[in-house]
């Protein structure tokens, strides 16, 4: 909230420029990343002198600055990463923006009382997820962007503090669920460095060109007083990758619907015209996902901004008048002039020159008056100025005007400090990682929505996991002791969730797989379970690792996105095993590729790349999608180069038993794959 009671309007910035733009047009919040470790690593990003800079001109302004470092980190950056944390709160910003439970193990070492707020990244869209995220120190959550109004108000509900993306670019896929760029082309959204493949071309037929995964722009301005009575903390705007006149265009808009405003047709008519794709959609928020949503760049769209791009820049030309300053001026005959400053409860006094006697005429109240009111290009109006002047006595018109700028120039850096927190910086550096290669031979691991090939695999694997949507069908004959429960990616009633699962507990199920901080907070709630992570917990590092195990995690899939070699170095404070075979997942939507563009009568079961590929979609009743990969990850005979690995997890989809039993077999040899197939990302890596 801000000091008016009201939600923080929270606006982008990828250069100073753009927090000019923020403050001036009426941002609340300015959210920013360095040049490491920020979710938007091809913005313009701010070095160590320019994060400083930014936060203290937000500051003067009364204007909150937060620093994005929300990208997973590998142990090799742990150090760095501290670092970073120690420039944020030496610069002054007032908290962090985390993705990786590793990170914020960091960042909690380095500066204890820095706030983190819980990215939109962690997958948290449900009330019990944000519970989940503030029992592990988050202070603040931003949710999913792909939510209902009444889901954002169950959420808002619970009393954590919550951050709702309001304008901007939305994402085919369920943030830090995305992996389409990091497989494609080593390119990783989680590592900030999305290459957007989904904005390219795709079809559910081939050889059609289509858009099938990108979606136009949401705004949700026409239903932020909604989102207030809901008990939104912060409204969101996306774009630090864009320019300073859409972050003018956004802020201004938003700013005037969270003030009440009623017409703002105009300020919505040139943020479309300054960017949008093919339009706006508040389709999630409505529930009215479909076709509708979806759109992408034209050149109508690039050429419509030429036309309000001055009109824009005028926003934000002129400093903001934040603040109002009184002066008392005193001048007596011997004694050295003053000039005392007050501006709200900040004051302060500048000491001058000792008068000269009048040559000609004396100094008059109108000649201070004349000379203190030239606050043009500072924060401040003139609310009052009082004169004691002995007569016969004068000063230099110049010496007043060095007065008047010491004054303003010393009130600014009292009003910075004012808003600039303090933080402890006597934390110390994170514990030395040590590699857990304790381990002689891993178990394999199997994922089946088949039940004749879970019924097989039970006889293979140490543990067989299965979808939620077939437990309730599972045969007698497979013994629940043996078999791991995957939640839903994305919950959408969990009350309901809760209810089934205790019952899928009372038949003997006492394992559980945990993708996101939602299925924890549901988990936690199950009770005495033993829960499993997955590999949507995105962790990259030791020191994730060791945070999930003090939540109370079994055991962890890394994620597939390290190198054999990072797995291998890593610090396994609980198991911790590998994805060794399947087709990876790409995207989990909400939105249907194909049902938005066929209808599911005409559901041709994947989308068609511009070179051919086919990438497969797997529908969950309707309520959401999962994209996989065009090719099968195949790792049978480089099982060793995974030291320490617990478990090798072999997904076979829905695969029937033969064949999947002729996979289990390799990998049990160690033999050499078969037809077609992809290493993923263990060897080439992600930049």
């Amino acid at each position: 909230m801000n000091k008016t009671g009201k939600p923080e309007v929270l606006a982008p910035a990828g250069s100073l420029e753009s927090v000019y733009a923020a403050v001036r047009c009426g941002a609340d919040g300015v959210y920013a990343g360095g040049k490491l470790f920020s979710a938007r690593a091809n913005a313009v990003n701010f070095s160590d002198e320019e994060l400083k800079a930014a936060v203290e001109y937000c500051h003067l302004h009364g204007v909150k600055l937060y620093r994005a470092m929300n990208t997973v980190i590998f142990d090799s950056e742990a150090e760095e990463f501290c670092n970073e944390v120690r420039k944020s709160a030496e610069a002054g910003v007032d908290g962090l923006i985390i993705q990786d439970m590793g990170g914020a193990y960091l960042a909690a070492m380095t500066v204890p009382n820095m706030p983190r707020h819980g990215s939109t990244q962690m997958t948290v869209h449900t009330p019990l997820g944000a519970k989940a995220a503030e029992n592990a120190g988050f202070c603040r959550i931003v949710p999913a962007r792909e939510l209902s109004l009444p889901e954002i108000k169950r959420i808002c509900d619970t009393g954590v503090e919550t951050e709702v993306f309001v304008h901007g670019a939305q994402c085919m896929c369920l943030s830090g669920q995305c992996y389409m760029s990091a497989l494609i082309g080593s390119r990783s959204a989680n590592r900030g460095q999305c290459a957007q493949a989904c904005r390219l071309p795709f079809s559910a037929f081939a050889k059609e060109e289509h858009y099938a995964l990108s979606l136009k722009d949401m705004s949700l301005v026409s239903h932020i007083g909604e989102l207030t009575e809901a008990g939104c903390a912060s409204f969101k705007i996306e774009g630090r990758m864009k320019r300073p006149e859409y972050v003018a265009a956004a802020v201004t808009a938003v700013r005037k619907a969270a003030d009440g405003e009623r017409d703002i047709s105009e300020d919505m008519a040139r943020l479309e015209a300054v960017f949008s794709r093919s339009g706006f959609t508040d389709g999630y928020l409505t529930g009215k996902t479909g076709k509708e949503m979806f759109g992408h760049r034209r050149k109508e769209d690039v050429v419509s901004a030429d036309r309000v791009l001055p009109v824009l820049s005028a926003l934000y030309k002129d400093e903001k008048k934040s603040g109002g300053i009184s002066f008392e001026f005193t001048l007596e005959e011997g004694k050295p002039s003053s000039l005392r400053f007050s501006s709200g409860d900040i004051r302060g006094e500048v000491i001058g020159m000792v008068p000269e006697a009048a040559r000609n005429r004396c100094l008059t109240p109108d000649d201070v008056t004349k000379q203190l009111s030239k606050l043009g290009g500072t924060r401040y109006v003139l609310e009052d100025i009082r004169c004691r002047i002995d007569t016969g006595i004068t000063l230099p018109a110049s010496e007043l005007n060095r007065l008047r700028r010491e004054a303003v120039s010393r009130c600014d850096r009292l009003m910075i400090e004012r808003n600039t927190p303090r933080y402890d910086m006597t934390g110390h550096s994170p514990d030395k990682v040590v590699s857990g290669n304790d381990v002689a031979e891993p178990v394999i691991r199997v994922m089946s929505g088949n039940i004749d090939t879970v019924r097989m695999a039970i006889g293979y694997a140490e543990l067989v996991i299965v979808p939620f949507s077939i437990c309730k069908g599972l045969p007698e004959d497979i013994p629940p002791e043996k078999i791991a429960v995957s939640l839903p990616d994305i919950v959408t009633d969990e009350d309901g969730l809760l209810r089934e699962l205790s019952e899928i507990k009372a038949r003997g199920c006492e394992h559980f797989v945990c993708g996101n901080f939602t299925h924890l907070g549901v988990l936690k709630e199950l009770g005495d379970v033993h829960i499993h992570g997955g590999t949507g917990l995105n962790v990259t590092n030791s020191y994730a690792v060791k945070e999930y195990a003090k939540l109370g995690l079994s055991d962890i899939t890394a994620s597939f996105e390290m190198k054999a070699a990072q797995f291998s170095a890593l610090g396994k404070a609980i198991p911790t095993g590998f994805y060794a075979y399947g087709r990876l997942p790409l995207m989990i939507t909400r939105n249907c590729p194909i049902r938005a563009q066929v209808g599911c009568k005409s559901c041709t079961g994947g989308v068609t790349d511009r070179t051919g590929r086919v990438f497969p979609v797997e529908c969950d009743n309707k309520k959401y999608a999962r994209i996989r990969n065009c090719d099968i990850l195949e790792t049978s005979d480089k099982i060793s180069q995974f030291k320490g690995a617990a478990f090798a997890l072999l997904d076979m989809g829905n695969m029937p038993p033969k064949q999947a039993e002729e996979v289990i077999k390799r990998y049990i040899r160690r033999g050499s794959p078969e037809g077609k197939f992809t290493r993923g990302l263990y060897y080439r890596g992600i930049v």
